[in-house]
C-alpha cells in the first residue's frame, strides 16, 4: 500500500513538474525542432514587438528618465510611456532589471511567467491529477499558445496573468468566500486594468457572485453603476499614461463628426468579419468559432434560460459573462482582422476553459480536444503560418555605429532630448538605438519637431536639425541649439 501511494506521489510529481516546464518545452520544441534556431538567436521583429522591447530596455536600465515613444511627437499626460501604456512594460522591466535585457529576453520572460501561472495554479487551485493532465494536454495544443510561444510579443504574460486571475476566482466561488481573497481579486483585476484595459471586464462574476437566483433589483444596478464609474475611472487613469495612437479605431471615432454612423458601419463590418468562414485564414476562423461554441455552450449550461432566469449554474454564467462582454466590446471598439482579436480573445478563452476544468466540467475538457486537434492539424497542413510567425526572427543583427553615436542625456530638461524621430520601427533601427533614448514615428519629417534627432535614410535638408553623422544606413541628424 505505501509502494502504490509514493507510486502515485511521483506519478502526481512528474506531471506537475511537467506542466510547470510545459512553456519551456513547447518553445524548445517549436525553436530547435520546428524552425532549427536556438532560442538565443531570437530577436524581435514585428513593429509591437520592438516597440515593446526598446521601451523595457529602456525602463529597466534608465527608470522613468527616459525619452518619449510617440507617433508625431503626440505625448502622454504623465510620463513618457508609448501607445502600449505602463503596465505590461513594467512587468517585463521588472524581469529585466533583475535577468538583464537581451533581444531574446522577451521569449524567456513569457517562459518564466507561464511557469509561475501554472505553480501557482498547482498550489492554490488544488488541482486533482485528472484536472492536472487535462490543462497540461489543453496548454501544449492551444493554438494561439503554440503560434506565440516563439515570439517576442507579450501576449503570453496576458495568459499567465489569467491563470491566475482564474486560479483566484475559482478558489473564491466554491472554497472561500472571504473578504481577503475578495480583495486579492480586485487589487489583481486593477493591475490586469493596467497590462490590458478590456480586462476591467474580470470584475463582472464578483459582481453576480452572489446572485444564484438572479434577478434585477436594487442591489445588482448599484453594483453594476459602481462597477462602471471604476471602470471608467481605470480608463482615464491608464490613459493618463499612454500616448495616442492614431491608427486606433477609437481615435478616428472621437477625432471627427458622424459618430453614430462611423461606429454603426464599424461594428456591422466586425460582425461579419467575426462570423464569416472567408475572412481570414482557417486558423484564424476557427478560433472565432472557437469562441461562438464557448459562449453558446456556457450559456445553456448555465441554465438561466430553462431556469427563466431563476436559478444558475454560476462557473458556467461566469465564463458566458466574461467571453460574451470581450467579444461585444472587441466588435464594438477594436478590430476583427490581421491577428488583433485573436490576440485579444485567445487568452481569455484560455483562462475560461481552465477555469471550467477546475470545477470539473468534463464537456469543456472534450470540446477543447475537438477545436485543438482541428487547430494542430490546420498547423501541420499549414505549415507557413508557424513559418510567417518566425520569419525574420533568427537573423543575425546589424549593428549601426550611425545610431549607437545617439547621446543619452541623464536628467535632460525635456524628454525630447532623448528622443529620436524615425519612420519606421525596423529591427536594425529599433535595436541600435541606445537605452534611454524613445522612439517616436512619423509619417513625414520637418522641422517643427522638438525630438533632439531625426535619422531618415534619405538626405534631407531642415532648417533646425543639423547632420551630424552618415553611413550607408542612413543620416543622423541632431537639433540646433538657438
Amino acid at each position: 500500500m505505501i509502494k502504490i501511494v509514493k507510486l502515485n506521489f511521483y506519478i502526481r510529481l512528474f506531471f506537475s513538474l511537467l506542466l510547470i516546464t510545459s512553456p519551456w518545452i513547447l518553445l524548445l520544441f517549436i525553436t530547435k525542432v520546428l524552425v532549427h534556431h536556438s532560442i538565443f538567436n531570437s530577436i524581435p521583429c514585428w513593429s509591437d514587438e520592438l516597440a515593446y522591447w526598446h521601451e523595457i530596455l529602456s525602463f529597466s536600465q534608465k527608470g522613468f528618465d527616459f525619452g518619449y515613444y510617440t507617433f508625431n511627437e503626440a505625448v502622454p499626460q504623465m510620463l513618457s510611456f508609448g501607445s502600449h501604456g505602463f503596465g505590461t512594460v513594467s512587468v517585463y522591466a521588472l524581469f529585466g532589471k533583475i535577468f538583464g535585457w537581451k533581444t531574446y529576453s522577451i521569449v524567456l520572460a513569457n517562459a518564466f511567467f507561464m511557469s509561475l501561472a501554472f505553480l501557482f495554479l498547482l498550489v492554490f487551485g488544488k488541482v486533482s491529477f485528472k484536472k492536472l493532465l487535462t490543462i497540461l494536454f489543453v496548454s501544449l495544443t492551444f493554438t494561439p499558445l503554440v503560434l506565440f510561444s516563439s515570439t517576442s510579443m507579450t501576449e503570453l504574460l496576458s495568459y499567465s496573468m489569467l491563470i491566475i486571475y482564474f486560479t483566484l476566482l475559482y478558489r473564491y466561488y466554491f472554497k472561500s468566500e472571504s473578504k481577503k481573497l475578495f480583495v486579492v481579486l480586485v487589487l489583481f483585476c486593477i493591475g490586469l486594468s493596467f497590462v490590458r484595459i478590456i480586462y476591467i471586464l474580470l470584475f463582472l462574476p464578483m459582481i453576480f457572485k452572489t446572485e444564484n437566483e438572479p434577478r434585477i433589483d436594487f442591489n445588482l444596478i448599484r453594483k453594476l453603476i459602481i462597477w462602471l464609474l471604476f471602470s471608467i475611472f481605470l480608463y482615464f487613469t491608464t490613459n493618463l499614461f499612454v500616448s495616442p495612437y492614431p491608427d486606433s479605431f477609437l481615435h478616428e471615432l472621437f477625432s471627427g463628426t458622424g459618430f453614430i454612423s462611423k461606429f454603426l458601419i464599424h461594428f456591422a463590418q466586425n460582425s461579419l468579419n467575426f462570423i464569416s468562414p472567408f475572412s481570414e485564414i482557417p486558423i484564424q476562423v476557427l478560433q472565432r468559432y472557437f469562441v461562438l461554441c464557448i459562449i453558446i455552450f456556457s450559456l445553456f449550461k448555465s441554465k438561466i434560460i430553462q431556469n427563466r432566469f431563476r436559478k444558475m449554474e454560476v462557473e458556467y454564467f461566469a465564463v458566458f459573462l466574461i467571453l460574451i462582454s470581450t467579444l461585444l466590446v472587441t466588435i464594438a471598439a477594436y478590430d476583427v482582422f490581421d491577428w488583433r482579436d485573436y490576440r485579444v480573445l485567445a487568452p481569455v478563452l484560455f483562462g475560461c476553459i481552465v477555469f471550467l476544468i477546475l470545477n470539473t466540467k468534463k464537456q469543456i475538457a472534450l470540446i477543447s480536444l475537438i477545436f485543438n486537434t482541428i487547430g494542430i492539424i490546420l498547423l501541420i497542413s499549414s505549415p507557413q503560418v508557424l513559418s510567417s510567425f518566425n520569419a525574420g526572427r533568427y537573423e543575425k543583427l546589424t549593428k549601426n555605429n550611425l545610431l549607437n553615436s545617439i547621446e543619452y542625456i541623464q536628467h535632460a530638461n525635456s524628454k525630447f532630448e532623448n528622443t529620436v524621430i524615425v519612420k519606421n520601427l525596423t529591427v536594425n533601427t529599433v535595436l541600435n538605438v541606445p537605452a534611454g533614448i524613445g522612439i517616436s514615428c512619423t509619417d513625414k519629417f520637418s522641422d517643427n519637431f522638438k525630438s533632439n534627432y531625426i535619422f531618415s535614410d534619405k538626405e534631407i535638408k531642415f532648417s533646425t536639425y543639423k547632420l551630424i553623422r552618415s553611413n550607408k544606413t542612413g543620416y543622423l541628424y541632431r537639433k540646433e541649439l538657438r
